[in-house]
């Protein structure tokens, strides 16, 4: 289990895709267009808006390693950033955040939320030693709740705030997930994944 003083930097890979933390010179123009798709608005509940390099070099300056990382991820044929996860860790009380942000629609057309959500998991749970995860996600992301439900997360409260649009307020869900509720689920998908796998060996 790793000391949580000495974690600055993470690297993490999986069959597609690597998960590093995101240095500054990781600002591209592409990074500066995900705030402008509405779809990608909406589900922030953010406004859209221009986001120029220097701004994405501020934010990216504001995770200090320890208490919050933000993790890139990159498509390991051509290198790409197509997507980003920013952590908070809640060292005192054990317990985590990890929020899908901007880029999740094109990190979500390569499967890219799905694969890489194991392994940053795992490394908290299991080489971080951190015991809770927590979650609040926008209600109307449907397609996200019901991969929550899947994946043996615990609806624990609701809470309304703003929308950002200036309808009615926007519904927030909040979850909790624990270790042994994580190993589960994890269990559990290696087992359907067997299981597809052999189906499409069987049709073959």
């Amino acid at each position: 289990m790793l000391n949580a003083d000495s974690v600055r930097k993470i690297r993490l890979e999986t069959p597609h895709f690597i998960l590093r933390t995101i240095e500054p010179d990781d600002a591209s123009v592409e990074w500066t267009q995900w705030r402008k798709d509405p779809t990608a608005a909406r589900m922030l509940n953010a406004p859209q808006r221009d986001v120029s390099t220097e701004e994405i070099r501020d934010y990216i300056a504001g995770f200090d390693g320890h208490a919050s990382h933000l993790l890139g991820i990159f498509d390991k044929l051509d290198g790409k950033l197509i997507g980003i996860r920013a952590i908070y860790v809640d060292w005192q009380r054990k317990e985590f955040v990890v929020n899908v942000l901007v880029g999740e629609t094109a990190a979500r057309g390569k499967g890219a939320r799905t694969e890489t959500r194991d392994v940053i998991y795992n490394y908290l749970f299991e080489e971080l030693g951190l015991e809770t995860a927590r979650c609040t996600i926008l209600a109307h992301n449907t397609d996200v709740l019901r991969i929550m439900d899947e994946n043996g997360w615990q609806h624990i409260d609701t809470s309304y705030k703003p929308s950002v649009s200036g309808g009615a307020p926007v519904e927030l869900r909040h979850f909790s997930l624990s270790r042994e509720e994580n190993r589960r689920g994890e269990q559990a998908r290696a087992l359907r994944n067997a299981a597809k796998a052999g189906a499409h060996t069987t049709r073959r």
